[in-house]
């Protein structure tokens, strides 16, 4: 009989792998790309943080545009008043969506280029360490 139940499965029991070397060593060995990835994250994070703040402000001053709209139709006294009600708040809208958009497209431009610069600093500083061991 033995002495642990196997449920019908094998038992596969396989001698432990064996590394050159320790996992601190292997640590310091990669500190490098590691230190690399998480200046690079922070980065990016930061700059994810600034275009969603950006968007939502932009869109919390449109919600307020688009309640308000409502409003003013009612306040209307003639046809001419609601064209001219409508084609405002048209133009302002298409007006502010455009720019919001141009901001938007230069913070992620800015994103990108930051995030590049960071990798091409940390390739030529792993092309000093690695000449002048």
């Amino acid at each position: 009989m033995p002495d642990k139940p196997t449920n019908g499965r094998a038992d596969a029991a396989l001698p432990p792998m064996m590394l050159p070397f320790g996992f601190e060593a292997f640590m310091e060995l990669n500190r490098p790309a590691l230190q690399a990835m998480a200046q690079m994250n922070g980065r990016v994070y930061d700059g994810i943080a600034t275009w969603n703040q950006n968007w939502v402000a932009f869109l919390n001053r449109r919600l307020k545009q688009d309640l308000a709209m409502p409003e003013q139709l009612a306040a209307c006294k003639s046809v001419q008043e609601m064209y001219g009600v409508c084609a405002e708040f048209f133009q302002n809208a298409c007006s502010q969506y455009q720019s919001e958009f141009e901001q938007l497209t230069k913070l992620g431009k800015s994103l990108a280029d930051d995030t590049v610069q960071a990798i091409q600093s940390r390739m030529e500083e792993a092309r000093e360490t690695r000449g002048s061991n």
